[in-house]
């Protein structure tokens, strides 16, 4: 069975954030299978009989959209080496991340002109990062926070593991201040995200990071029962020292607080 993400590529458009999606049972390993290939299309996926399974009748991707041609995947800017130490009260981790946050608004390519809504993370003065499911079909990428609003471009993109880059075209963004990778996260922290779900930009929400999963020898996801929304895909998942954690991705229907981001330190892989 394909990785859980490559729901991302079969699922249909549907711009605004208004919609769940019905589909098949995915898989995810477990954490302890061996760590996949740095060249993904290299080396074919490897099974581990021993997996465990999560089985979701009804997953749903937090906006919808359909594949398109994208831009050849490349990390477009270089990693963040700072990790922030000092743990903060939520009050002063939101004053701290949140303008590296922007609301996305990515106005559609006809004959399906609207517009998806979400948000994007930024990791540098020109990239933000966040999922492809938000920006593959748009014309026209807008990103905004309380200070600025400025146009962007796709210019990385992997839809398999539904990782973009955007770059701003004109202006400056502000960055986060600190990245943990994937292999430093453990279970039972307290995690927050901060994102746009239906709409409500800088929207802060808190819970805790309560499973690391791997879908098939690919990609790494963290599982957390703070709350998302339909719209918050693209926003960013924190540990609570104000750390980039995750970008938030997707949410299983019909379930209690089954959340997924994909891990922030994907990006650089």
């Amino acid at each position: 069975m394909k990785s859980l993400i490559l729901l991302v590529c079969l699922i249909s458009l549907c711009f605004g954030g208004c919609r769940t999606i019905d589909q098949a049972i995915f898989g995810f390993v477990s954490d302890d299978v061996p760590k996949r290939p740095s060249q993904r299309q290299a080396e074919p996926r490897q099974k581990n009989n021993n997996a465990k399974q999560l089985h979701s009748q009804r997953p749903a991707l937090l906006v919808g959209a359909a594949e398109t041609t994208l831009p050849v995947w490349s990390v477009a800017s270089p990693k963040p080496s700072k990790v922030l130490g000092s743990k903060l009260t939520p009050s002063e981790l939101f004053t701290k991340v949140s303008p590296a946050i922007y609301s996305l608004a990515a106005e559609g390519q006809p004959p399906r002109p609207l517009t998806s809504y979400g948000s994007a993370v930024a990791v540098s003065s020109k990239e933000a990062i966040t999922n492809c499911h938000v920006v593959a079909q748009a014309k026209s990428i807008i990103l905004a926070n309380a200070a600025k609003t400025l146009r962007a471009e796709i210019v990385s993109a992997d839809p398999a593991t539904d990782r973009c880059y955007l770059k701003v075209l004109d202006g400056e963004l502000e960055p986060v201040s600190g990245i943990r990778d994937y292999t430093s996260l453990t279970v039972g922290e307290i995690v927050f995200t901060i994102g746009s779900p239906k709409g409500l930009v800088n929207s802060l929400g808190s819970g805790l990071l309560s499973g690391l999963r791997k879908s098939e020898g690919e990609a790494e996801y963290i599982q957390t029962t703070a709350p998302v929304s339909e719209g918050s895909s693209g926003g960013g998942l924190f540990d609570d020292r104000g750390n980039l954690i995750g970008v938030t991705t997707f949410t299983v229907r019909d379930s209690q607080n089954l959340n997924f981001a994909i891990a922030a330190s994907e990006f650089w892989r």
